[in-house]
């Protein structure tokens, strides 16, 4: 099979569909099913969108973002980008969209498609400036795993002074004066 060809082939939101409707058929929805929900007469025409057949259309860009899982500003972004290659979208995009965009790659989907959990990770290393004293590298998880275990409310309570202090005896022998 040859490489594709399509005029639209190379474009973000082609690819953006692509990996969204693999995604969205692992999940065990089938084109013909997002296709109906569109409310296209044919199916096939989201993957001549996908494949760079067809161009997506603009007006349906955040209709068809919605029912494949995809950010609907990043993916109209990517159609306008599809159909006005020669426009410079970065005027309309700020610094912090490349974070934003950076965050998106690495969460594979939309920034709302995270669990709360990751959710409250990110706004507490924004809200915290000095949130690197508080992120643990690989090899320091084990420690804190196992003192999670030891104690379970360690989150909410953290250590009280007798534990610190334990603690420090083992870990290094001496007893910090001043403490019970």
């Amino acid at each position: 099979m040859g490489a594709n060809t399509h005029e639209y082939a190379d474009s973000r939101a082609a690819r953006l569909l692509t990996i969204a409707l693999g995604h969205k058929k692992e999940q065990g929805l089938s084109l013909r099913q997002i296709g109906k929900s569109l409310g296209y007469k044919q199916a096939v025409v989201l993957s001549h969108m996908a494949h760079g057949r067809t161009p997506v259309p603009i007006d349906r860009a955040a209709d068809i973002a919605r029912a494949v899982g995809l950010d609907e500003r990043e993916f109209l972004l990517a159609v306008l980008q599809q159909r006005y290659r020669h426009v410079d979208w970065g005027l309309l995009s700020s610094v912090q969209d490349g974070l934003v965009d950076e965050l998106r790659r690495i969460a594979e989907g939309p920034l709302d498609g995270l669990p709360s959990h990751q959710k409250n990770v990110l706004r507490e290393a924004v809200a915290d400036p000095r949130a690197g004293n508080r992120w643990l590298s690989i090899a320091e998880l084990g420690a804190i795993e196992l003192v999670r275990e030891l104690r379970p409310h360690l989150a909410t309570e953290g250590l009280n002074a007798a534990d610190r202090n334990a603690l420090r005896v083992a870990l290094t022998g001496k007893l910090k004066l001043g403490t019970p």
